[in-house]
């Protein structure tokens, strides 16, 4: 999913209405279960900084990268609502640079939610490439994002519902979506193990909880 930069303060209200208002049950979920108090966590695409202030907020040591300015503005005013100073901390850079940031096994949880299929496909590979290098050997990827769904039902669906709602949040919102390709078969190739998956809206939306193999 991806906002036009000029109309990032239309953004979380775009995502809400792609996401059937599913998105803070979501990241609700994610905060309650797997977001713990002096983790390290480092929050990819982090957009308009929702997830990594409630993140921060909950007590971890959060870092936050994208490369839209409008959007890390957006973020640092919301930061600046919730009495936030530095953390989480923002970092203004592309996802091809995070081999140069960040060092091997540095934070507990990498999460990327509704902003990898962002990412171009080989910019998704070099990306999960480095999140493997970045996760600590006892951490976890957690990587929420739009799919298409495998039974022929719900892909009727898909095409009746889903498709007239993207064209209607898009002339609301200018706000694009696009579905993650054989994700499954690209985070096996690049050594990550499911821990836990969780479809919604239709199975056009999946959580997945990965850890690095042994």
């Amino acid at each position: 999913m991806k906002a036009l930069e000029e109309k990032a303060e239309k953004y979380d209200k775009g995502i809400k209405n792609l996401t059937l208002g599913r998105l803070p049950k979501i990241n609700a979920y994610i905060l309650n279960n797997f977001i713990h108090d002096a983790e390290t966590l480092l929050d990819i695409g982090m957009g308009t900084g929702t997830f990594a202030i409630l993140s921060a907020k909950k007590g971890a040591k959060v870092t936050g990268i994208d490369f839209s300015e409008k959007m890390l503005k957006v973020a640092k005013q919301k930061m600046k609502l919730e009495g936030l100073t530095d953390n989480p901390q923002i970092i203004k850079m592309p996802v091809i640079e995070l081999d140069e940031v960040f060092s091997d096994k540095s934070y507990d949880k990498i999460t990327a939610i509704l902003s990898f299929s962002e990412l171009y496909r080989d910019e998704q590979d070099f990306c999960l490439k480095q999140i493997n290098r970045i996760l600590k050997d006892d951490g976890e990827f957690i990587l929420v994002d739009e799919v298409k769904p495998e039974k022929v039902g719900k892909k009727i669906v898909y095409f009746l519902i889903r498709i007239p709602l993207v064209i209607i949040t898009y002339f609301k919102s200018q706000l694009t979506t696009k579905s993650l390709r054989n994700i499954e078969v690209r985070l096996e190739s690049n050594k990550f193990s499911l821990i836990e998956e969780k479809y919604y809206l239709l199975d056009t939306l999946k959580l997945f909880r990965l850890k690095k193999k042994g």
